[in-house]
């Protein structure tokens, strides 16, 4: 059974966490002289305060969390770093309902950045900084950074460590989580200060610069403005997010391996990269085709608006630079195939990720051979290694989830009064943590404000899900969850 006392020592620790993040965006309000400072300071307070009591009052707990309270911890948590997140917004007084702000922190820490404010124009510095740190903290996940701040000979690191990296890389950086997370978040804090600077010197403001690189690499979406990236309306800036994009969408370990460890092969003759870029190169080509045809665009700007957008869409990060709700309505299908397929494994992004699309696919060719011959032995392969049929059996439970998720939120939605393009569209889209829905109502430069309260809740759910990659949050939901063993 569940050791409550261990799991609410961990959360706690968590808690505290939290509570830090809060008070660095207190100091932002403090920089730019702005006058909410209770939004962040009583926060921060509260949060931190009481973290520290739920820790100190189960220091008699077993220390290292067993299996199932790992799952336990990693799905609760989540919840409740968006249940403490949302209370910047509601204290700063620029959203009144819980059912919005909620879903603007869950919509933050799961990388979807899908947004309910209409306006974020006139926010103070220190509320859009904490929307982006939200996106930046849940890039590699909020356990995941934990572990970064923990001394190495602190136990249950290895067991929360392979529960929230569900769908990462199995290459090993290090045989301690501890220093494998540190290594990994110290690239991921690499390449967002790189990218930082480059937006910086495209002609970007500072403020700007941090926000859109935190929610770039990240692959979250959250601008610091309404209009998104295309206030400033640059190619320079665009080729910069696309670049960082791209590099947040690949794996991170084999990207630390390659940068580092100079093991350039692995990413040369990696199957699921190759993939990636291959999706890429068609869809750009085929949108570019399309927007000259049907949009009447110049050749210049409808390759730099197909590059962009797709590229956001396949990364799910979900910035855009054209309303392609507008575009020739067959290429809405493509769309919808790219958010769901998502990146690399071991990635920022979300979707199904392009490996286990890949081993399912090579699984059905895989069946029509077995069938023929049946007494031979026809393995599936990655990159040349083979893939247990276990693993098999795993993937494909996880993709029919993936649809039935999908097609239970869309249902869930129409009841609800969407049209029936919106919900598929706002189902999928949360499942796969991207922000924009093309759809009658809802268009990729709409905010989803006017979404009902019940509707909301269902999206956080989804979002919830979908960055959980469904197994962690669907099973402690389960009746095996809670049978004793």
């Amino acid at each position: 059974m569940l050791s409550f006392k261990t799991i609410f020592r961990y959360i706690g620790m968590l808690v505290m966490l939290e509570g830090i993040l809060l008070l660095i965006c207190f100091s932002m309000a403090l920089l730019y002289h702005e006058e909410n400072l209770e939004t962040f300071g009583l926060t921060s307070a509260v949060t931190i305060a009481l973290g520290s009591m739920m820790y100190m009052g189960f220091r008699g707990s077993r220390k290292a969390p067993n299996r199932r309270e790992s799952y336990f911890i990693v799905a609760i948590v989540w919840i409740v770093f968006s249940f403490i997140g949302m209370f910047p917004f509601l204290i700063s007084g620029y959203c009144q309902s819980v059912a919005t702000a909620f879903f603007e922190a869950m919509s933050g820490f799961s990388t979807t950045g899908a947004t309910a404010f209409a306006n974020i124009d006139d926010f103070p510095h220190s509320l859009l900084f904490w929307r982006s740190l939200t996106h930046w903290i849940g890039g590699l996940g909020i356990v995941f950074f934990t572990i970064t701040l923990l001394p190495n000979n602190i136990q249950g690191g290895n067991q929360l460590f392979s529960v929230e990296r569900t769908g990462m890389s199995t290459e090993k950086i290090h045989p301690r989580s501890g220093t494998t997370a540190k290594w990994l978040w110290s690239l991921y804090t690499f390449l967002t200060v790189m990218c930082f600077l480059s937006l910086w010197l495209c002609g970007m403001t500072p403020f700007d610069s941090v926000n859109f690189a935190m929610s770039a690499l990240a692959t979250g979406g959250f601008s610091p403005r309404t209009d998104g990236v295309m206030h400033y309306d640059s190619p320079l800036i665009d080729g910069v997010l696309i670049v960082f994009m791209l590099l947040a969408s690949l794996n991170f370990t084999l990207l630390y391996l390659a940068l580092f460890k100079r093991k350039v092969k692995q990413i040369l003759f990696n199957e699921e990269i190759h993939v990636l870029l291959l999706v890429l190169a068609v869809t750009i080509i085929l949108s570019a085709i399309s927007l000259v045809v049907f949009n009447d665009y110049s050749i210049s700007r409808a390759i730099r608006v197909a590059s962009f957008n797709m590229v956001s869409l396949q990364t799910t990060t979900g910035f855009v630079n054209d309303n392609y709700s507008l575009w020739y309505p067959p290429l809405w299908f493509v769309l919808m195939i790219v958010v769901a397929m998502g990146g690399c494994s071991g990635s920022t992004t979300g979707g199904m990720k392009i490996v286990r699309v890949l081993i399912i696919f090579k699984t059905f060719i895989c069946q029509f051979q077995r069938l023929l011959h049946p007494k031979a032995v026809i393995p599936v392969r990655i990159n040349r290694i083979p893939v247990y049929e276990l693993t098999e059996n795993v993937l494909l439970s996880y993709f029919s989830l993936f649809v039935l998720l999908t097609l239970i939120g869309s249902v869930a939605f129409q009841v609800l009064g969407l049209p029936a393009l919106d919900s598929v569209g706002l189902s999928l889209t949360c499942l796969s943590n991207v922000g924009p829905v093309s759809g009658h109502v809802f268009t990729s430069f709409d905010s989803l404000a006017e979404l009902p309260d019940t509707a909301k809740w269902i999206c956080s759910f989804l979002m919830l899900a979908g960055r959980l990659e469904i197994f962690s949050v669907l099973l402690p939901l389960s009746s095996v969850f809670w049978r004793k063993d």
